[in-house]
Formats: C-alpha cells, structure tokens, sequence
C-alpha cells in the first residue's frame, strides 16, 4: 500500500513540474550588433574654374615728336580711348592662397581705331575674407595690341580683383557659381611710344 502511495505521489510531483516549465519564459538572445553604413566620401573640388564677362577699356597712346601715328599724323599728343568689349579667363586654384590663370580680353566697341586686344599667363595670390569672400592679386606677362599705333608689345600686367562665391567651399577651394570684379592693367609702356592701359571688368564665374 505503501508503494502505491508513492508512486501517486511521485508521478503528481514530476507531472507538476512538466507542467509548471511550459510557464516558464526562456532566456532573451543577445542582440545580434548591425554594422553601421559608412558615410560616402565627399570628393573635393578639382580647383578649374572659367568666366566670363564685360569689359571697359581706357587707352592713352603718346609718341615724341619724330614718330607718327597709325594714320601719318604727329602722335605727340596723347591719342586718348575708351572702348568696350569682353573678358574671359580660366585657371586653376592650386590651393585657397594661390593659383594660376589665363587670360584674354578684346574692346572691340567704343571710340575708333582705340581697340585693345590682350592675352596674357598670370600669378593669383587669393585671401579669403569670408566662407563667399576672396579678394586676389594678378602678376604676369601679356601681349597687348594697341590700334592707334598699329603694334602689339609684350610686358608684365598686373591687376586686383575681388570674388563673391554663391556655393560652398571644400578644403578651402571653392564649387559652384561665382561673380567677380577686378582692375587690370595689361601693359604700361615707357620711351619713344609712351603707352598706358587701365581696364575694369566683371562678370561670371563656375568651379569645378
């Protein structure tokens, strides 16, 4: 009787537990960790740029007594003109402080036989003012082609500029769309042929 007892009572106690373990909640996973997506590589700018624009022009032309203008006449008075016309010019930005450009202008409108044409290689020094802000220094060596003397004469040219940049700038280097204003002057000759040309010009620009 006794074992009977027993066995009732072990098979209610293993029966329970059966049971009671089908409550019993299992032990959560550990997160499995997600590897995070890389950002995309921001490319900086290649430092190209091209622009474009109007020009003004003033020339003054002088010669001494003994040569003669273009059209025969004594030239020892200064032939002054103000022509107009285009300006274009692209260059690269080796860094935000310095780059290298090309230049070419022609004023082909305005006063008569007072055309300039000029192209020329040129040293920038650029200082960045704000984030849209540069102002910069051209120094280089041109030809420039005066009408009233019927010559062309090669020289240093210098000028000053300043640009205002509507995009954004990478690693100090400007993208995007630009406008610019500068003074120039492409030549300034002195001797028999006393030659000076002041040029202001404006326009548009695009970097790479």
């Amino acid at each position: 009787m006794k074992k009977v007892i027993f066995s009732l009572v072990a098979a209610t106690a293993l029966s329970s537990s059966l049971f009671a373990g089908k409550n019993v909640a299992p032990a959560p996973l550990p997160p499995v960790p997600v590897p995070e997506k890389p950002a995309p590589a921001v490319l900086p700018p290649l430092g190209l740029y091209v622009g474009g624009g109007l020009t003004y022009a003033k020339s003054q032309c002088q010669c001494d007594d003994n040569t003669r203008c273009s059209d025969g006449t004594s030239c020892a008075q200064p032939h002054e003109g103000k022509t107009y016309g285009v300006n274009l010019k692209a260059g690269f930005d080796l860094n935000e402080y310095i780059g290298i450009e090309g230049r070419y202008l022609y004023t082909p409108w305005g006063d008569e036989d007072k055309t300039l044409k000029h192209y020329g290689i040129y040293l920038k020094p650029n200082a960045p003012v704000t984030d849209n802000i540069d102002v910069y220094g051209l120094l280089g060596y041109g030809k420039t082609e005066c009408e009233t003397l019927k010559e062309s004469y090669k020289g240093l040219a210098w000028g000053l500029g300043a640009e205002y940049s509507f995009g954004k700038k990478t690693a100090g280097l400007k993208e995007g769309w630009g406008v610019y204003a500068e003074y120039t002057r492409p030549l300034k000759k002195s001797g028999a042929k006393n030659i000076k040309t002041d040029v202001l010009s404006g326009g548009v620009s695009y970097h790479f």
